[in-house]
């Protein structure tokens, strides 16, 4: 049986500790999953820690976590990235997602990476969620993120603020609500999901006093469309506890339009899934946090939650 791939992310963040406790935490599904990277680096973390995890390589009897090596360039200072160690990255990163591509794996879980660190050492990288679509081929994915009280998808994702409104489009939106029907529907078991569109602009739009993109593009599209979409309705009131009743997704116009609420409501329990890919996906809800990486302060539960959602949705 084929297992679940984990990229951890920038090994001077968090990341990697989080992996390890989180999979010691969960002992009964261990053998699972298959843990990318250097295999001194992660001894040295079970030690320091006294986390109490086995890892082996790929042919062993042992029991515990599989370990796939990858060679650091660069030792590692934890809370300090080093470019030097970009490319290590972006190996496991890669590894994970040709092997789920390939059937070798049966989805990947990722941790939180640095863009900016990945940029400077010239590799052109504007987050996972655009990656992975490039490396599968697929021209549209959409970003989910999701916690036990809701879920709020994103029609645009790691863009300027300043061309959000150019992507508003009625095939934009056509596309990314079909995704997020099809996969919510196979993913979470609800038939015809209830999808409720975000204005883009405050009060969404006043009726175009204030914007015109709700009167011109959103309200035409769900007026039109055959899904079974609402909106668009205002984002300062959407999150409100007879809307989150209501609707089971929410699509946000951008990033921080969505993504500081579902946040706030749940930080830690949170998961991103990338929808519309050929393989699951799941990412963590938080950064690399270098201010406290190596301090034994770092809080595992959304990697923990993620190696439990990784099964159960598969």
């Amino acid at each position: 049986m084929s297992k679940i791939f984990i990229s951890p992310g920038d090994p001077a963040g968090i990341g990697p500790e989080i992996t390890l406790k989180a999979l010691e935490k969960n002992k009964k599904i261990q053998n699972k999953f298959v843990l990318g990277g250097d295999r001194d680096f992660y001894e040295d973390l079970v030690i320091t820690h006294n986390i109490d995890l086995n890892l082996f390589e790929e042919g062993s009897n042992e029991s515990g976590v599989m370990l796939k090596h990858f060679p650091l360039k660069n030792k590692v200072v934890l809370g300090h990235p080093d470019i030097a160690n970009a490319s290590y990255i972006i190996d496991i990163l890669s590894h994970g997602s040709l092997g789920c591509l390939n059937n070798n794996f049966k989805s990947l879980i990722t941790g939180p990476i640095n863009k900016e660190l990945i940029n400077q050492s010239g590799y052109e990288f504007s987050g996972h969620t655009e990656f992975l679509s490039d490396i599968s081929n697929i021209k549209k994915v959409v970003m989910l993120l999701t916690n036990k009280k809701l879920k709020i998808a994103l029609l645009t994702t790691h863009i300027p603020l300043s061309e959000v409104p150019s992507k508003i489009t009625k095939k934009n939106l056509d596309e990314t609500i079909s995704i997020i029907s099809k996969e919510v529907e196979s993913k979470w078991k609800i038939k015809n999901p209830s999808i409720c569109l975000l204005g883009l602009n405050p009060h969404a739009g006043e009726g175009g006093f204030i914007g015109h993109e709700e009167e011109e593009i959103l309200k035409p599209f769900v007026n039109s469309s055959n899904k079974n979409i609402h909106g668009p309705i205002s984002a300062d009131t959407a999150f409100i506890e007879q809307n989150i009743n209501k609707y089971d997704v929410f699509l946000a116009m951008y990033h921080d339009q969505g993504l500081p609420v579902i946040k706030s409501m749940g930080f830690g329990d949170t998961l991103n899934i990338t929808l519309g890919l050929p393989f699951l996906r799941i990412s963590v809800d938080h950064g690399t946090a270098y201010e406290i990486a190596g301090k034994n302060k770092s809080d595992f539960s959304s990697m923990d939650q993620a190696l439990k959602t990784s099964i159960s949705l598969l």
